[in-house]
C-alpha cells in the first residue's frame, strides 16, 4: 500500500504552553518529524489552561504556522485544545472561554484514567446535549471501556473515539497491543493521534503502527482514520 497523506489530531506542540514543546524550534522539530512520516496536517491541541486564553493560543498557533512554513510551505496548522472535563466545560466552550477542535462542533475531551463508567457517560452525554461532538481522546486509557457493555454503550450514544498511534505498538500507558488493535480492526476507532510532546519524550513515531495498519487495516477504514474523518472535522469548521 503507496503512503498516503496523513492528519492527526492530539499533538502538543504550541511552545512554553504546557508539557510539550519548550521553544518554537523544538515546535518546528516535531513538524518536520512530523512531515517525514506523511503528516501533512496537525490540529494542535494545548491542554486547557486559565493561564492561556483562547487568542493567546491562536496567536501563538499563528506564529508556528508561519515559522514552519519557511521549510515547509505545504504544511497546514489548525488549533483545538484537549480539555480535561470538569462541569462547567458545556458553558465554557458556548463562552469562547474553551476551544473546540478547529471551530467546529468537534472536542477533544479527556477524563482521569480511573474514572467510573457513570461518571464518563455523564460527562459525555452532557457535551452531546450541548450541540457539541465529543472526541474521546487515548480512549486505550480507560479501565471502565474494557467492558465491552460500556464500550457499546459509548459508541451506541453518540461518542467518537481516539487512540494514540503508540498504542498500536505498545507504550507505557497502555500495553495491551492486542485490545487496542483488535478496535482498530473492528473499525470503532475514528481517529488516530500523536500525542506528540517533546522530541526526547513521545516524538511523534507512526512509522511502526502504519507498517502494522498497512497490512492488516483494509485501506478504506486506514484512510477514514488517518484522513477523511479529520478532514471533516475541517470542513465543518465555522
Amino acid at each position: 500500500m503507496e503512503q498516503k497523506k496523513i492528519i492527526v489530531m492530539h499533538a502538543d506542540i504550541l511552545p512554553g504552553v504546557d508539557d510539550g514543546a519548550a521553544n518554537l524550534e523544538e515546535s518546528c522539530r516535531l513538524l518536520e518529524k512530523a512531515v517525514s512520516q506523511g503528516i501533512v496536517g496537525i490540529i494542535a491541541t494545548p491542554h486547557d489552561s486559565r493561564e492561556w486564553k483562547p487568542a493567546a493560543l491562536r496567536e501563538l498557533a499563528a506564529e508556528v504556522e508561519r515559522e514552519f512554513r519557511r521549510r515547509c510551505p505545504d504544511f497546514s496548522l489548525y488549533l483545538g485544545q484537549e480539555i480535561f472535563y470538569h462541569e462547567e466545560m458545556p458553558e465554557r466552550l458556548r463562552a469562547g472561554e474553551l476551544l473546540t477542535m478547529a471551530d467546529s462542533r468537534y472536542v477533544l475531551v479527556e477524563f482521569s484514567t480511573d474514572v467510573s463508567y457513570g461518571s464518563l457517560h455523564r460527562g459525555i452525554r452532557r457535551l452531546i446535549g450541548a450541540g457539541y461532538l465529543p472526541v474521546l481522546a487515548h480512549l486505550e486509557r480507560y479501565d471502565c471501556l474494557r467492558r465491552e457493555e460500556n464500550f457499546h454503550d459509548l459508541e451506541e450514544n453518540g461518542c467518537l473515539f481516539q487512540m494514540n498511534y503508540a498504542s498500536l505498538q505498545g507504550s507505557r500507558f497502555r500495553p495491551d497491543v492486542r485490545w487496542c488493535r483488535r478496535q482498530i480492526l473492528a473499525g470503532r476507532i475514528h481517529y488516530l493521534g500523536t500525542d506528540m510532546h517533546r522530541m526526547r519524550y513521545r516524538p511523534p513515531e507512526i512509522d511502526g503502527a502504519m507498517a502494522w495498519a498497512e497490512g492488516h487495516v483494509e485501506e478504506t477504514l486506514l484512510r477514514e482514520m488517518t484522513w477523511e474523518n479529520p478532514m471533516q472535522i475541517l470542513h465543518t469548521a465555522t
